[in-house]
């Protein structure tokens, strides 16, 4: 009881005093808005030029929604293998892992900045012995003095708080609940950048398992041809040049086959870590069949300052730099601050109890007032505002760098197709040429050297369609990492 009574005393009798005696008025606070950048209304390189997006809204702390985790953007592929592997990436990736203890952290550090603003009660029980000196000096003259022993039992509990008069400790806290949104945005980040390294890897190794397929294919049309051309020279009708050629072209195309092996091994591995698994143990079995990009729809959003969980960190530790600058500035004026202490106080241990005549109290209050610090007050103002400016540009230009990646990634996405299209009609054309120039080689009307020629004309149009598809593939995801996850 007699603690509650210390505290509401220090709470509401000095804190008015105090308050009142200092300032006649509340110091002021900023009021926080998030830099204007300049947002396209629709996006250029759309699928439609008609599809104008909706202008977004201001990036302020009071419109910035907290965004859920990322979205299973990958499900819009319908490819269970790489669902299977993004799960995986999720749950066992070290980066994630690392990403979720800052979270944890910023919470835990909202609690000790908000603990700041209650009271510190402390319990401190203290016990002495003292010898006072027979020879010591004494106030009044011709007494003698004798040796005196002490010993004192003490059980005090100290109470201390400090008067959030100007709303420092407030913006203090304000502070670290942006810093703890801007790690919970920071970790949808990685989770994003995360599952799209993983889909870029595994289309990668699926773009060459389509390679391999097309040169797998090409091997053994390779050995035919040279099994054709070795019975052609044995039989006198071609010469020994032609067998030469067959041998060449058939390693070369094994050759590739190696490199392509020595590649898909290499994303295999990477795909591992990103996966959080050891690369010696992880496969990804061969599958020579490359999925269709989804379609692109013909709105797509704009609004990427809200969407996009990097801008969205951005944005919220520009929040937490400007608050901050309300912190130094408050610093620079009067601190109010109430202490006391309430306990028992005796002699004898065995009468430290009894409360009604061995309690004791104190009650007390202080105003720190700077007043000549060397200007480190100022100085410290003037690194948050310092502070603030660079978060202003780091945000201001995160923003152009997206809009930047929403548009190079629709630009490849939209001329990919066209360039698949014409590599299609490439491809069909040069096997129509290669029918018809073997069918001359095997008439004698032509040597094989045109054979070659037509053959090496067919393979390179069909690897270019292959990698074409998968660099579709790749597009479609960096579009949706731009986007903040999803087109929808």
């Amino acid at each position: 009881m007699k603690l509650y009574t210390l505290v509401l005393g220090l709470r509401h009798g000095l804190l008015y005093f105090f308050t009142a005696l200092l300032l006649a008025g509340c110091a002021t606070t900023s009021h926080y808005q998030a830099p204007d950048v300049p947002t396209p209304t629709q996006w250029r390189n759309a699928p439609s030029t008609q599809a104008a997006s909706h202008t977004p809204p201001s990036a302020t702390a009071s419109v910035l929604p907290q965004a859920p985790a990322v979205p299973a953007w990958w499900t819009l592929y319908n490819d269970p293998d790489l669902t299977a592997l993004e799960q995986q990436a999720l749950g066992a990736n070290f980066s994630v892992q690392a990403a979720v203890s800052r979270v944890e952290e910023a919470r835990a550090n909202v609690l000790v900045v908000n603990s700041y603003r209650s009271p510190e009660v402390t319990l401190n029980p203290s016990v002495f012995r003292s010898r006072l000196s027979a020879l010591r000096p004494l106030a009044i003259p011709n007494v003698a003095a004798v040796g005196v022993k002490q010993q004192q039992f003490y059980v005090p509990l100290n109470v201390s708080y400090e008067v959030d008069v100007w709303g420092r400790l407030r913006r203090n806290v304000q502070a670290a609940e942006a810093d703890q949104q801007a790690s919970e945005a920071e970790l949808r980040t990685v989770q994003l950048t995360l599952t799209t390294d993983a889909a870029n890897y595994y289309f990668s190794i699926r773009s060459l398992d389509a390679d391999l397929g097309v040169l797998d294919s090409t091997r053994q049309a390779r050995i035919q041809n040279l099994q054709l051309v070795q019975a052609r020279f044995k039989a006198g009708v071609d010469n020994e040049i032609g067998v030469r050629r067959a041998e060449t072209e058939l390693a070369n195309v094994e050759a590739g086959i190696i490199e392509l092996k020595r590649q898909r091994a290499g994303l295999e591995a990477a795909l591992a870590t990103v996966c959080g698994q050891p690369a010696s143990t992880f496969t990804v079995a061969p599958r020579p069949t490359l999925l269709a990009a989804p379609v692109v729809p013909a709105s797509l959003p704009a609004n990427l300052l809200t969407r996009r969980p990097d801008l969205q960190q951005a944005e919220r530790q520009l929040s937490a730099a400007n608050t901050r600058i309300d912190v130094a500035r408050l610093n620079r004026l009067p601190a109010v601050e109430l202490t006391g202490y309430v306990g028992p106080q005796s002699s004898q241990l065995t009468e430290i109890m009894r409360l009604n005549q061995s309690y004791t109290y104190y009650v007390g209050g202080g105003i720190a007032i700077p007043i000549f610090n060397g200007g480190r007050n100022r100085a410290n103002q003037q690194v948050a505002e310092a502070r603030y400016n660079t978060a202003a540009a780091q945000y201001k230009q995160s923003a152009l760098v997206a809009f930047q990646e929403v548009e190079t990634a629709l630009a490849d996405v939209q001329q990919s197709a066209a360039q698949l299209q014409a590599q299609q009609r490439a491809l069909r054309s040069a096997r129509l040429a290669g029918l018809l120039t073997r069918e001359r080689y095997n008439r004698g009307l032509t040597n094989y050297f045109e054979v070659v020629d037509a053959d090496r004309i067919t393979l390179d149009a069909a690897r270019l369609v292959v990698q074409t598809q998968g660099d579709q593939l790749r597009y479609s995801v960096q579009l949706i990492k731009a986007l903040g996850g999803s087109w929808e």
